[in-house]
């Protein structure tokens, strides 16, 4: 039962870490967000990034891209997160 939750975790973060990415690869590129899976993305992982809003300056921009540092700053903190909650996991698995 245990390692069925260790995987859930991992599948969890592993989904948002990979919907964080694609909100930065697709705002890089600046892809246009009429079309539907580009904002089913932005959409989708905004509800995991707004919560960081305000921590940092919202954007960067370097030779006239713009690129959001909250994505960013949201990313490092659900890697984080996944790292520490996996190894929590792991821990209770030994006993």
């Amino acid at each position: 039962m245990l390692k069925l939750l260790i995987r859930l975790a991992y599948f969890a973060a592993i989904s948002i870490e990979g919907l964080i990415i694609l909100r930065i690869v697709l705002t890089i590129i600046k892809a246009n967000l009429e079309n539907l899976f580009a904002s089913w993305v932005i959409h989708i992982s905004s509800m995991f990034v707004e919560p960081f809003e305000g921590i940092v300056s919202s954007s960067l921009r370097i030779n006239g891209m713009e690129i959001s540092l909250t994505a960013f700053v949201a990313l490092l903190f659900y890697i984080v997160a996944a790292f520490v909650l996996s190894e929590l996991l792991k821990s209770f698995a030994r006993e």
